[in-house]
């Protein structure tokens, strides 16, 4: 009796144990959800013509009543970062009541040249789900009926944003022309609809993407929310320089060293998050998945992996 009294204390004790380490790891996690950084990424392509620009990558914004300290922190770079260019690939809301904090977020950046992307909480309010659902490799489920009409103001975003001068790269093609510190640049944009509810469809290049000016540099940039493989495939098969990305959130519940736990889709593991490498059928390009800036109101926590926006600076060699 006194061995089973005391293996039973253990036991107890044990149990104890784990579970205030877990509050203590909600709790850390909710307050790491708080404190955005921004993440620098200095990046050099061959190029017979010099290119110097610095593209602002911003993703999952998932913009509710309380987040305003998202707002707050793109104000702060938008005052202390140089930047040429501003990306926005989706997910811009949390709720119903995202849409006033989204565009105040955007704001900022609103006299610089953009494009954009959406995803699916741009489109339908989120849905109060497990949180199991981050650990799954791709936890998507069919959606119902009733969610097959949006429920968010994605269009009154769209129309602040092109009231603004950026555009919509949603299963488009652009070329946009930029007057740049090391002289003129095409800036050949090419994206897709958010891959994650099936709203994809890869447009054809623009001339610019494919002939390069004589007396112009060109950077060929991917846009899309959702990293799916087939899009980054076609992306590289048609030869982007860059394909911009979010979704993931860097797996959202991470383990220090680990680079992410899930992506949330097809995307193999290595790639979830930051700056890697894509290739197919011998061609290759560069991939920026951003961890993204917020979080579900549901879920609203994030372990090891902090919110992020990314400065790329890319230059010629």
């Amino acid at each position: 009796m006194p061995l089973l009294h005391t293996a039973a204390r253990r036991t107890i004790g044990a149990v104890a144990g784990v579970g205030l380490l877990g509050t203590s790891t909600l709790a850390w996690g909710y307050v790491e959800r708080r404190f955005p950084t921004l993440r620098r990424y200095d990046v050099f392509l061959p190029s017979t013509r010099n290119i110097d620009l610095r593209i602002l990558h911003i993703a999952d914004l998932h913009m509710f009543g309380g987040q305003e300290f998202i707002r707050d922190f793109l104000m702060r770079l938008a005052q202390e970062e140089e930047m040429d260019f501003v990306v926005s690939t989706g997910d811009n809301f949390g709720g119903h009541d995202g849409l006033a904090l989204a565009v105040d977020a955007h704001a900022p950046f609103f006299d610089l040249p953009g494009a954009f992307v959406f995803g699916s909480n741009d489109y339908y309010s989120p849905e109060r789900k497990s949180w199991t659902r981050y650990l799954r490799k791709d936890p998507r489920t069919a959606r119902s009926r009733s969610r097959n009409v949006p429920d968010l103001p994605w269009e009154e975003l769209r129309s602040t944003f092109i009231g603004a001068g950026w555009v919509d790269c949603s299963n488009a093609s652009h070329s946009l022309p930029l007057t740049t510190a090391t002289g003129p640049l095409t800036l050949a944009l090419i994206g897709v609809d958010d891959p994650h509810i099936h709203r994809d469809r890869f447009p054809i290049p623009s001339p610019e993407w494919t002939n390069e000016q004589p007396d112009t540099a060109r950077l060929r940039l991917g846009l899309t929310h959702a990293p799916y493989r087939r899009v980054l495939d076609a992306m590289t098969d048609a030869k982007a320089d860059l394909i911009l990305a979010g979704h993931t959130h860097g797996g959202q519940f991470g383990l220090p060293g680990v680079r992410s736990l899930v992506t949330n889709c097809d995307l193999p593991r290595a790639h979830g998050k930051w700056m890697s490498t894509w290739e197919h059928d011998g061609s290759t390009s560069l991939l920026h998945v951003s961890a993204g800036l917020g979080t579900s109101p549901y879920v609203p926590f994030r372990i090891a992996t902090r919110p992020e926006a990314a400065l790329i600076h890319i230059r010629s060699v």
